[in-house]
């Protein structure tokens, strides 16, 4: 079906004109989407993630330039998947998990200083890191919190692994002269 085809069925019968833009386009859509999202997200934020970015181009269709329509999915489908990926990340990095597995509990031998002035460390660290701004904040979590290499960060954040490289290098070096005295 073509691209005016499509268009037209949308305009003057928006279920049907739906269902036929879906069936063109979703496995475009999903290879996007999936590709952005992969190790970040589940099945359910792909899924989701699609689903928004077809309701984004029937909102924005008729604004859309005739033979436009594949380029405007497309692009629609990376800022999507974007977005989404920064939101799953921000909303991980805020979440703290409560079983008490994962609590240690505190022994009368350890020095509480020490644990304070670790726990004072790690806080200006994350907050140093947070304000690095994305995508070196992500960058770096992934490579020393989940132990990433620079290929894996790539595909996750849909980057170069030299780019991934080097920008890790520029914020590392950024981090150094914010803080000195943490090593």
């Amino acid at each position: 079906m073509t691209e005016e085809q499509i268009r037209a069925a949308c305009l003057q019968e928006p279920e049907t004109g739906a269902g036929l833009l879906f069936d063109a386009y979703y496995n475009y859509v999903y290879a996007i989407v999936y590709r952005r999202l992969s190790g970040i997200g589940s099945r359910e934020d792909v899924e989701e993630c699609v689903s928004d970015v077809f309701l984004d181009v029937l909102r924005m269709l008729p604004q859309v330039r005739c033979g436009a329509l594949q380029a405007y999915i497309g692009t629609a489908a990376r800022h999507k998947a974007a977005n989404t990926a920064r939101s799953i990340m921000a909303h991980r990095r805020h979440t703290v998990s409560l079983d008490d597995e994962q609590m240690p509990e505190p022994t009368a031998s350890e020095d509480v200083a020490v644990q304070t002035e670790a726990a004072e460390q790690s806080r200006r660290l994350l907050a140093a890191i947070e304000s690095l701004g994305e995508p070196d904040a992500s960058i770096l979590i992934q490579k020393f919190y989940y132990d990433r290499n620079a290929v894996e960060i790539g595909k996750i954040l849909g980057m170069n692994p030299i780019t991934v490289r080097s920008r890790c290098a520029r914020a590392l070096k950024k981090l150094r002269t914010m803080l000195p005295d943490i090593r």
